[in-house]
């Protein structure tokens, strides 16, 4: 129980219990100049794809001009690559249409007198549908426009009962608009109308997918409630308008928030309980079971309990127990509990529409944690319960889509609801053709080795002796732990000196060990910093008895910052299983090797004089700032790095800095190597749809400038290609077999491109499979060009997107995103949520955040 002392009776503003009392805010306008793409500029010629020689061509200064929308560049006209195998795939798209013949009419609905309340609303609607015989075609969109396909005289007015039988309410129809197919309001139309089609077979919505409450799966040894559903969206594709359909499940924890605050509390005491909680809750999602709803936690209020009294709406002034004992029949039992706030946009009730932001305080008794926790991910027990009730190889999940279909079918309301509307339900998913592209060739320094596609892994090199170049490690590194654990450090000396040699790597077992005295009870991290501070060697190594992040935060901060020297943080379990001591040491070395500049191999490139940027952002918490890591290649082959951090404000996205950046940038490419880029291809991770066009006016706008700055006073034109990666998409692909057995699908090898059927006609975009999975479906990864001003052709940029995902050090194999983007997510979430300051300069050039 978490008591305070506070008066009861105290009234709260801002609270939403039924209408929530909430501050519009407003969204500036994009500062946005329209230019014109130069006519002299230089024609873009066509390269030949395959790993040839790739000639710098002197270009034009194409600039993009603004549509509105963020669409292909201009100059580019086929998006599409003609190289590799081709591959015969299925998708997780459904053909959509509406009736062949007939309108679609948008109203605009006023109400007189105006009626704030939406359910008011939404009676009213369906009473003059009964009136008007629209039957089931008419669709409201909670706001006040309603869709139909009965053509109703514009003006029309008619006459309801209002609330209760008092007085009339006057509902006028204004004909706004004939949707045409293919138009926003068409694809809303269809949107709306699925939404109602999984209400109809017993799906409820929670965010953006549709759940089944009633089918939850229940793993009560891990307190985990899996709930089985289905996330879609509806959009016009090259290949028209296509339903993405997608297997989800939401996982929900049976333990409470309070349960997780009483379990602080038994960890954190007094006055820093406070402070505990929330370094350990902000930010995260919840979920009340009452309305399954999910929230976020933007803060904790300590000032305000249950029994305190709330305005709330038409219930007027009321307590929190006895509003959630009234409307939800819950009893709340611990009456000194804190508040949880959550900050949402809700839709504006009054006549006008729009959204406004409301601040929602909810009892932390009646929410529910959501998804999993480090401490779950780190256990292999709980990922594999997870793991054998949710994943799904290709014909299950192929089957699973039909599923849905024929469950659509075999709902007579659902059916009623479709045919009303002339909609068929489609029988099968969209075919299309994909491409394998040429496998990847590393660098090592036995020469040139192609990667084996089939596993997109190349784990056994680290048999031989492949490093391109060892960090002068040798014996000059300390081994810190705690007392009774040197003999677990001297066995990681003893194994390093084993695998690292080996694999080419420079370093002895007789670095200096430093054990700390702990009296029987765990070091504090002031003790390993004492330590730290007592040596002089060029790396430090750290062996924790326990995995805590105080500790952890205080070690690396000492480490990056006020002491700036590569260390390494190993938890003492991970060296106590014998069988595994040689593979956990050959990555630890490895890594070691990395952090210290050495270089463990390269990807093959042919395109010389070319810089690689990757772009990401982490949302720190703790310090409610967001920290923007940015992340280059200072040669050809990807084995020299720079790279810089930058802050905003909590939860911004944008990189406000990003010229400055990229100036300092290209000054350090041009001080190693005596000359600007060529080329710069820029890979901007973690922007969803909606901030693509702020994407393009701030940081690609700022990059553009940044460059034109370096340019000046030379005869370079440095070519620029910036692309948005996206990791979280529904999107999947499923290969045939040549009998076309739909029993018998796998994953695409590989390495497999789709640029056509599922790709957006107005955007130059691809998805890519970089993985081999046999467990499971694999998940694409999505490639959005915003800017495309070289001289090279989609085949390379495919190609270039597929040979980073081998670059990251950390991983002897493919990794889903190219390897600067992975480096710059590693830099921003060290830097955001352990150092919560920028590392020192020193270690710019350093890969320290491995």
């Amino acid at each position: 129980m978490l008591g305070r002392g506070r008066a009861r009776g105290r009234v709260v503003g801002n609270a939403d219990l039924a209408p929530a009392i909430g501050i519009a805010r407003g969204r500036g306008r994009a500062r946005i100049a329209v230019n014109p793409v130069d006519p002299g500029a230089a024609a873009v010629p066509h390269v030949a794809a395959g790993d040839v020689e790739m000639p710098h061509v002197a270009a034009g200064d194409a600039v993009m001009p603004h549509v509105g929308r963020v669409f292909r560049p201009p100059h580019v006209e086929d998006v599409q690559g003609t190289s590799g195998n081709p591959v015969n795939l299925l998708t997780n798209y459904f053909p959509l249409s509406l009736r062949s013949s007939g309108n679609i009419y948008q109203y605009h609905m006023t109400f007189s007198p105006p009626v704030d309340d939406l359910r008011q609303r939404k009676r009213l609607i369906r009473g003059v549908a009964e009136q008007a015989q629209l039957q089931r075609c008419n669709l409201f969109d909670n706001g006040n426009l309603l869709y139909t396909s009965v053509d109703i005289e514009d003006g029309r007015e008619f006459e309801c009962p209002g609330r209760n039988g008092e007085g009339s309410v006057r509902v006028r129809f204004q004909k706004t608009q004939t949707v045409g197919a293919g138009s926003e309001q068409y694809l809303q139309v269809l949107n709306i109308l699925w939404n109602k089609t999984a209400r109809h077979i017993g799906l409820e919505r929670i965010n953006r997918g549709f759940y089944n409450p009633a089918q939850s799966i229940s793993i009560p040894q891990h307190r985990i409630e899996m709930l089985p559903g289905y996330e879609f969206t509806i959009r016009q594709y090259t290949g028209g308008t296509l339903l993405g359909l997608n297997i989800s499940h939401k996982i929900v924890r049976t333990d409470t928030v309070l349960d997780v605050m009483n379990q602080i509390g038994t960890r954190a005491n007094g006055p820093q309980l406070p402070n505990s909680i929330q370094r350990e809750l902000l930010g995260k999602q919840v979920m009340t079971r009452y309305n399954n709803k999910t929230y976020r936690i933007d803060d904790i209020d300590f000032t305000i309990k249950p029994t305190d009294t709330v305005i709330a709406g038409r219930r007027g002034e009321t307590t929190y127990v006895q509003y959630y004992q009234d409307v939800y029949n819950i009893t709340l039992r611990d009456l000194n509990q804190p508040m949880l706030v959550s900050r949402v946009k809700k839709r504006s009730q009054g006549a006008e529409g729009g959204f406004v932001e409301c601040l929602i305080r909810i009892p932390p008794e009646v929410c529910h944690m959501t998804g999993i926790t480090d401490g779950m991910r780190s256990n292999p027990g709980v990922m594999r319960s997870i793991a054998d009730r949710t994943r799904q190889d290709p014909t299950d999940r192929h089957t699973a889509l039909n599923g849905f279909m024929d469950t659509v079918r075999a709902s007579g309301e659902a059916m009623e609801e479709l045919q009303a509307w002339g909609v068929e339900v489609p029988n099968e998913v969209v075919p299309v053709t994909g491409r394998q592209i040429a496998p990847t060739r590393l660098l090592l320094k036995t020469g040139q080795v192609p990667v084996d596609p089939s596993r997109a892994n190349f784990d056994r090199i680290t048999r031989q002796r492949f490093v391109l170049s060892s960090a002068d490690i040798g014996n000059d590194y300390t081994v810190i732990c705690e007392a009774g654990d040197r003999p677990k450090a001297a066995a990681f000396m003893d194994a390093a000196f084993r695998v690292g040699p080996a694999c080419g790597i420079n370093i002895g077992n007789g670095g200096n060990i430093i054990e700390l005295v702990n009296n029987g009870r765990p070091c504090r991290a002031e003790a390993y910093i004492e330590a730290i501070n007592t040596t002089n060697t060029k790396f430090i190594v750290c062996i924790l008895a326990t995995d805590s992040k105080d500790k952890y935060d205080a070690i690396k901060k000492h480490c990056c910052i006020e002491r700036p020297i590569p260390s390494q943080v190993i938890l003492k379990r991970t060296l106590s299983n014998p069988a595994r001591m040689l593979s956990v040491v050959t990555k630890i070395v490895m890594q070691m090797n990395a952090k210290m500049g050495g270089e463990l191999w390269g990807v093959h490139i042919p395109m010389q004089n070319v810089m690689y940027v990757g772009i990401d952002t982490y949302h720190d918490s703790g310090s409610r700032r967001s920290v923007g890591g940015i992340v280059a290649s200072m040669n050809s082959c990807l084995t020299k790095f720079y790279h810089r951090t930058t802050w905003q404000p909590n939860r911004q996205e944008l990189i406000s800095q990003m010229d400055v950046v990229m100036t300092d940038l290209l000054r350090e490419y041009k001080t190693r190597n005596n000359d600007l880029p060529d080329r710069i291809f820029a890979f901007r991770d973690g922007v969803g749809d909606g901030q693509l066009l702020a994407v393009r006016e701030q940081e690609l706008r700022n990059i553009k400038d940044a460059i034109a700055r370096a340019e000046t006073g030379t005869d370079k034109r440095i070519e620029l290609v910036f692309t948005v990666v996206s990791k979280r998409i529904q999107q999947r692909f499923f290969q045939t077999n040549p009998d076309q057995n739909l029993n018998c699908l796998s994953n695409p090898p590989s390495g497999t491109v789709v640029d056509n059927i599922v790709t957006q006609s107005n955007l130059f975009d691809f998805y890519l499979v970089p993985q081999s999975v046999e467990r499971g479906t694999v998940t694409p990864v999505h490639y959005n060009v915003l800017e495309f001003y070289t001289t090279i052709s989609p085949d390379h940029l495919q190609q270039i997107a597929y040979k980073l995902s081998f670059a990251y050090w950390n991983w002897t194999g493919a990794i889903r995103v190219p390897a600067v983007c992975q480096y710059a997510h590693k830099l921003a979430f060290l830097v955001g949520n352990n150092l919560h300051r920028d590392a020192s300069p020193a270690l710019s050039d350093m890969l320290f955040f491995l």
